[in-house]
């Protein structure tokens, strides 16, 4: 069995289209995905939820809004409600760099796909990053966790496949339901945010964080550039891999990790914009420095909303 391309030893990162291929089809999208095989783009990143009947769909948002019109949370619907809506031509990205919204038009609207069907299509050909969705509003359950994981064992997927997530709670419910998989928790570099007054007030954090701006929370982002690199919040779970904001992958980041046998890949290079509210766009994340810096760092694979431009940088 061939090793997955994630954790495989390899001489430069692997390239990831993040949702597919977003500035030519609309994100998590059957025709996004399909046209990342086109371009031979080696893997992709997608998230997963479920319908209030338990079936894994791809789907970022917790909400149908900013993607369909309909402001309903997915979790509301059953799978046959959902298969009749469609992802409309018309889609607001979120924020740009400059902090205005961009929108984008696509030529048609797309259906919303099944996790099922994607892995049956997709994963023979590309790659997979199977994030599962942290909903803060429904934080409670994690059943998909376990059905995403039955999901990828029925397509015997696993050697093609990592499983990732901003919830601790839903990995351990995938490694429950499949041990085999390649598990990897999520880092935010907004994550410590919150504590920010605090951590200002507390000795020297020194942490090599390299060619990164300058930032408010810099302190914060410095104490989670340690966590990253200590390993500490993935003992929780059997991890072999880490995803991690660009903007906390230090001098030291990778080597370290390799040491402890463990992957590392960092999102979101050359954004189209940011969902995640107020979050600023780290102005590092559009050049081809932090592409450079990222390569010669070793990183095992880096995820971008243009991938097509990603992978002549990266040769």
């Amino acid at each position: 069995m061939a090793a997955n391309p994630f954790l495989a030893a390899k001489q430069k990162p692997l390239v990831v289209g993040h949702r597919g291929v977003p500035h030519l089809h609309q994100e998590n999208s059957l025709a996004g995905f399909r046209r990342a095989v086109a371009l031979g783009i080696p893997a992709i990143e997608l998230d997963v939820r479920l319908t209030r009947d338990g079936v894994a769909v791809v789907f970022h948002d917790p909400t149908l809004l900013r993607l369909t019109g309909k402001p309903r949370p997915v979790s509301d619907l059953t799978w046959d409600e959902l298969s009749k809506l469609r992802l409309r031509r018309d889609v607001r990205m979120g924020l740009d760099a400059n902090g205005d919204p961009l929108d984008l038009h696509y030529d048609r609207e797309e259906p919303i796909p099944l996790f099922a069907e994607v892995l049956d299509e997709i994963a023979g050909s590309a790659a997979i990053n199977v994030e599962l969705k942290l909903d803060l509003e429904r934080w409670w359950p994690t059943a998909v966790g376990s059905v995403a994981a039955k999901l990828i064992a029925e397509a015997k997927a696993e050697d093609r496949v990592i499983v990732t997530s901003f919830d601790l709670r839903k990995l351990r419910e995938a490694q429950r339901t499949h041990p085999g998989l390649a598990l990897g928790f999520c880092f935010d570099d907004t994550m410590l945010n919150f504590a920010s007054g605090i951590l200002e007030r507390l000795p020297a954090i020194h942490a090599r964080l390299g060619v990164h701006e300058r930032h408010p929370n810099e302190r914060a982002r410095r104490v989670l550039n340690r966590i990253l690199d200590s390993h500490m919040i993935t003992r929780l779970v059997e991890s072999r891999v880490i995803g991690a904001d660009h903007t906390l992958v230090g001098e030291d980041t990778v080597a370290t990790l390799h040491k402890r046998g463990v992957a590392i890949g960092t999102h979101t290079l050359f954004p189209l914009g940011t969902t995640a509210g107020t979050k600023p766009l780290a102005p590092s994340a559009s050049t081809e420095r932090e592409v450079e810096r990222l390569v010669g760092l070793g990183v095992d694979w880096i995820e971008s909303d243009d991938p097509e431009r990603l992978l002549k940088l990266v040769g």
